[in-house]
Parts: C-alpha cells; sequence; structure tokens
C-alpha cells in the first residue's frame, strides 16, 4: 500500500534524486486581508511549467537501465513532464492525451520530442489506451498520480514549502488523482503535524468531497470544469488510503472563482496561472484564516483564456 511506502523519508529522498532536475521554486509572501497570511509555492515556474516534473523524474529516474521507453497518460501537464523527462534521460516517450487537452500542452510535449496518441476526453479511457500500449510495446507505465513514487516526488513541493515558511495553521493544494495530495499532505504532517489539510475540487470535479462523505472511494461523471488538469474521474487505488487519512476536508471552488484567483494572481503577483493551477489559491483567498500554505500548482494556460484572464483584473481588484 502507498501509506507504507510514502513517508517524509522516502520525500527526502526524492528530493535528492531529483536536485539539479527539477527547480526549486520561489515562496511568495502576501496578505490579502488582515486574518490570513498566504505562502504561495509557485509551482509554476517550473521548468515544464508544473508541479508533475517532480514526481515523473523521481519515477523515472530510478528505472532499470534496459528500459525500452515509457509511456504516460494526461491532459497536459503530466505529459510535458514525462516528455521533458524522457529527453533529459535519454528515453522513447508515448503519451495518450485527449483530443481537448489544451493545445499549449499538447504542442510543448511535442517539442520535448514525445510521441503523441490522441483519444476521447474521458480521464478513463486514455487511461486504458496507455495500458494497452504499455504491453503492446514493452513500454513502462509513468502514471500520472497512483504511483509511490511519483507521489514522493509531488510531495517534495510542501517539503520545499514548509522549510521556507515554517509551521502552517492550513495548507492549500488541489486533488484530481491524488498523487500531488498524497505526498504534500505526508510531507505537511510530517513537519507541521498541527497543520489543517484542505483539498481543493472544482464543483463538478468532487469525486473526493463525495468519497470522504460516503467512506468510501468514489467516481463522478466527466467533469467539464475549466480546470482541465483536475477532471479526473476517480482518485487513485493507491492515493486514497492517503487522502482518507490526512485531507480534513474538501473545499469546492466554482470556474468563475477560478478566474478571479487566476487574476489575482496576475494583478497582485505578477503570475501566471491555469485554472488547475489556482484552484488552491482560489480556495484560499475565499475562506483562509492564519498561516496558510498554497500550491500554485501550474501556469500552462492557453493565451486567449489568459487574455480573458487579464481583462478581469480591474473587476477583481
Amino acid at each position: 500500500m502507498l501509506g507504507a511506502l510514502l513517508t517524509l523519508e522516502s520525500i527526502r529522498q526524492a528530493a535528492k534524486r531529483i536536485e539539479g532536475h527539477v527547480l526549486r521554486t520561489p515562496v511568495l509572501y502576501r496578505k490579502p486581508r488582515g486574518d490570513c497570511e498566504l505562502w504561495l509555492k509557485a509551482e509554476s515556474l517550473q521548468v515544464t511549467g508544473a508541479f508533475k516534473l517532480r514526481g515523473a523524474f523521481n519515477r523515472m529516474a530510478v528505472l532499470p537501465a534496459d528500459t525500452r521507453g515509457v509511456v504516460a497518460h494526461s491532459s497536459g501537464n503530466h505529459a510535458q513532464a514525462v516528455a521533458h523527462a524522457a529527453a533529459a534521460l535519454g528515453l522513447r516517450a508515448v503519451i495518450v492525451m485527449p483530443n481537448d487537452a489544451p493545445a499549449l500542452k499538447r504542442a510543448r510535449t511535442e517539442a520535448s520530442g514525445a510521441e503523441v496518441v490522441e483519444v476521447g476526453p474521458d480521464s478513463d479511457e486514455r487511461a486504458r489506451r496507455a495500458d494497452e500500449l504499455a504491453a503492446e510495446q514493452g513500454l513502462v507505465l509513468v502514471p500520472p498520480f497512483d504511483d509511490p513514487l511519483v507521489a514522493a516526488g509531488q510531495g517534495t513541493a510542501a517539503l520545499e514549502l514548509i522549510e521556507d515558511s515554517g509551521p502552517l495553521d492550513r495548507f492549500y493544494a488541489p486533488i484530481s488523482g491524488g498523487g500531488l495530495m498524497a505526498g504534500c499532505a505526508v510531507a505537511v504532517h510530517g513537519l507541521s503535524p498541527g497543520t489543517e489539510v484542505v483539498g481543493v475540487e472544482p464543483e463538478d470535479a468532487d469525486s473526493v468531497r463525495r468519497g470522504l462523505a460516503e467512506g468510501r472511494r468514489v467516481s463522478v461523471p466527466p467533469p467539464r470544469t475549466l480546470a482541465d488538469g483536475l477532471r479526473v474521474r476517480t482518485p487513485g487505488e493507491v492515493t486514497w488510503p492517503v487522502i482518507r487519512e490526512h485531507v480534513a476536508r474538501v473545499a469546492l471552488v466554482s470556474d468563475k472563482e477560478l478566474l478571479d484567483a487566476m487574476a489575482w494572481a496576475l494583478g497582485e503577483l505578477r503570475l501566471v496561472l491555469e485554472p488547475s493551477g489556482a484552484a488552491a489559491l482560489a480556495a484560499a483567498l475565499r475562506e483562509g484564516r492564519g498561516r496558510c500554505g498554497v500550491i500554485l500548482s501550474g501556469g500552462n494556460v492557453d493565451p486567449a483564456l489568459l487574455a480573458r484572464v487579464a481583462a478581469r483584473i480591474y473587476c477583481t481588484a
């Protein structure tokens, strides 16, 4: 089980493994109101524009020397991370992407030398196709979240955050399949045991909120949220127990709140975020109290959407 393999020590080992290949991104401080202080981990400034490189590189760095290549499935950020890591490690990469993936994310994945296989928009469909390609071509699957090495790599973001911020009252991160949250929650509770861990989901992608309420792992219909990186329908089989143990509650955010948070980040931080990358910020701006750590998980946004966000800055100031 992931809980036995994912520990503070495994996250510290991941930090050593990825050092020199993954940026230690800055932590920005803001105080949006008197009762709320924010320490913002800017993973949007990561080499590939999102936190996903941490987990992908940690997983791929320990592959056997005779590995023929890797395969992954992703709407974009994990795709870019695997493609980048594969190029650095001299590996072939095949990436299964949905036909509605943001054009920018697909272009950057292909620019890193990966072969893209297109399927429909459902996250379950692309996972099945990746499994088929792994079997057919002898490729090693690099999961987007449901893997202890991937989750440990993602947890290094929270490790660095708390090293820079000190103990926190609350910690916010988005939840999709659960790799980022599982790794970060273990790191947070290892370093700051009294911190309330808050997961953030889009309103129509609330599988974890429902699961915590029902006491079991559940699936939701295909989400339509703007946050393409948070459209996974079911939390991971092995990340779920870790989330259930460490996440105190889930905050839901609307697409409007995502756009407002993107505009706030652009205006106040001079930082570009994508909708998925702004989810934790949206929740923290709405409800955050005390010392809050926030993962700004990615900034790979299409120019047209960024233009819409820029027009909102004065409306949200």
